[in-house]
């Protein structure tokens, strides 16, 4: 049971209601516990899951890399619900058993993202300068923005849902 009540489904204003259900339709979203508890903000819901919608969307990074870096992250966050959704159909549950920045059977490019996703996640002070050097040999500079706003929204969702015990 959740920690706080989300609202009911029948209590979402329609153009809410419509963007949690594209997010659903689209695979950004696996359940609505924690965009209807989001929803006792309506303004801040709609930005929240519209804004988690556009990375399912995106042209810049593929769906197998941002699933790649979501999964690494909710194992991370230890978000029970989170490691149990797939976004994505790209990614085998042999690799989600040796999901880590490490793993030879990843692309160099797969395994920076992996490494950036587990330093913000556990040594954000120790990702610096360096860091983003590396990352450039692998991804342009709207695609390094792009993951770092991924990880931040991912890891962040995941801590909320976590906190919140928001799944069913």
């Amino acid at each position: 049971m959740a920690a706080l009540d989300p609202l009911p489904v029948s209590g979402l204003n329609p153009e809410l209601r419509g963007l949690i259900d594209e997010a659903v339709e689209r695979r950004a979203l696996s359940n609505t516990v924690l965009a209807r508890l989001w929803s006792h903000r309506p303004e801040l819901a709609a930005a929240q899951v519209a804004l988690l919608t556009r990375f399912y969307d995106s042209n810049l990074l593929d769906g197998r890399l941002l699933e790649l870096v979501r999964l690494r992250i909710a194992a991370l966050n230890d978000c029970l619900p989170c490691k149990a959704a797939r976004k994505s159909d790209q990614v085998t549950e042999a690799e989600v058993s040796c999901l880590s920045s490490a793993d030879e059977r990843f692309t160099p490019r797969e395994r920076a993202a992996l490494a950036f996703a587990e330093g913000f996640a556990l040594d954000h002070h120790g990702l610096g300068k360096d860091a983003i050097a590396g990352l450039r040999q692998q991804f342009s500079t709207p695609e390094i923005v792009e993951l770092g706003m991924f990880v931040a929204l991912m890891l962040g969702s995941g801590r909320l849902a976590h906190v919140l015990t928001a799944y069913e």
